[in-house]
């Protein structure tokens, strides 16, 4: 299998990894464990400095290698709560998929995994600490929705994000990288039914593709589209306006060196985003764009990042055209020195309603990260 094609594989089974411990390697059978625990303070606005977890997560990947030239492998992943440690439910699931890969037929995944449409709609959720906000790749990262309150806004039952129920296929040609995948019929996310009482909404099916092209100089191009569509029983339809389906367009640029990273990714979307909170987006357009340089003259392992998100309701199911949108402009720093990152956000943020009230959010934010 190509170089690119394992990257993508890996990063896809255990995205956010960035080392593992080899536990067994017979050259046949092999395990690892890896993963990252840390914590983060954040300062907002009028409000306290708090203590929060970083997203800890502990991952398993099982390898075999068949005499036929395939590969079998299987991935468990968790996240759970360190610092916060009073949270109902203490761990819960992040991924959990078996696979079969070869050099030239590609590779075939089963279960809960990252999305192929993340493959390039994550090229700019690389924050150290925030982003992701404007792709539609996950719920509620703007802070402004809650899946209660945005049906659709929910990448795992989507297939935007960690995909639940899919079933998934990656080759790369050449510089050509291309990835299908479908997920079957599942519960997830939030609706409100005809009472307005909040249910668990149902995914009908939904299907997703990616084409990527990367070029010798360090630069990839890409593009994805992904459709999900709803049972029409539980109550979906009406909150949708007669529409039973939710849709992601995504275009993408990337260029990457030794010294540096630059990333620019487009998106629109029906049926997918909440800009305001409780008014779901008939139309939406994101953009985002994220920098990181190398300062090796100033100390190894150092870097400058910026970044820049911003979400639009083109279109409501209110009745009328609105100019409500979120926008975050964000400069930081990072430090990485052996299995510890350390990285410092500051974040602009401008909220404008559907009524044209505009608020602003700085917040700063420190984060402490160690991975195994």
């Amino acid at each position: 299998m190509q170089k690119k094609l394992l990257a993508t594989l890996v990063a896809s089974l255990v995205a956010g990894q960035a080392m593992a411990l080899e536990v067994y390697n017979d050259d046949v059978n092999s395990l690892s464990i890896g993963g990252k625990i840390g914590a983060k303070t954040v300062k907002s606005n009028g409000s306290d400095a708090e203590m929060k977890d970083a997203s800890p997560r502990i991952n398993f990947k099982y390898a075999h290698k068949f005499s036929s030239g395939w590969t079998g492998s299987a991935v468990a992943e968790w996240g759970f709560y360190a610092v916060d440690g009073d949270q109902d439910d203490q761990f819960f699931n992040r991924l959990g998929n078996v696979g079969l890969s070869h050099d030239t037929y590609g590779a075939f995944t089963a279960g809960k995994a990252w999305s192929v449409t993340s493959d390039v709609s994550g090229w700019t959720d690389q924050f150290a600490i925030g982003g992701g906000a404007a792709m539609g790749v996950y719920s509620g990262r703007t802070g402004l929705v809650s899946d209660a309150d945005a049906a659709h806004d929910n990448g795992d039952t989507d297939g935007t994000a960690r995909a639940d129920d899919v079933i998934q296929y990656r080759n790369s040609f050449g510089g050509l990288n291309v990835g299908i995948q479908y997920q079957l019929k599942g519960t997830g996310g939030k609706t409100t039914d005809e009472d307005g009482e909040t249910v668990d909404g149902t995914r009908d099916s939904s299907y997703g593709v990616v084409l990527s092209y990367d070029l010798p100089m360090g630069l990839s191009l890409g593009a994805t589209y992904n459709e999900a569509k709803y049972v029409e029983e539980l109550g979906v339809l009406p909150r949708y306006n007669g529409s039973d389906k939710s849709t992601s367009a995504t275009v993408g640029a990337k260029f990457e060196n030794e010294a540096l990273y630059l990333a620019a990714t487009y998106g629109q979307f029906e049926n997918k985003t909440a800009v305001v909170k409780g008014t779901l987006d008939k139309e939406s357009t994101g953009i985002e764009l994220y920098g990181k340089l190398a300062l090796p003259q100033v100390v190894d392992g150092f870097y400058l990042q910026s970044g820049f998100n911003q979400l639009t309701a083109d279109d409501t199911y209110t009745g009328d055209k609105t100019d409500a949108q979120f926008t975050d402009y964000m400069v930081g720093a990072i430090y990485e020195t052996g299995p510890m990152q350390f990285a410092f956000e500051y974040t602009r943020g401008e909220k404008v309603a559907a009524a044209g009230n505009k608020d602003f959010d700085d917040t700063y934010a420190v984060q402490a990260l160690y991975y195994f």
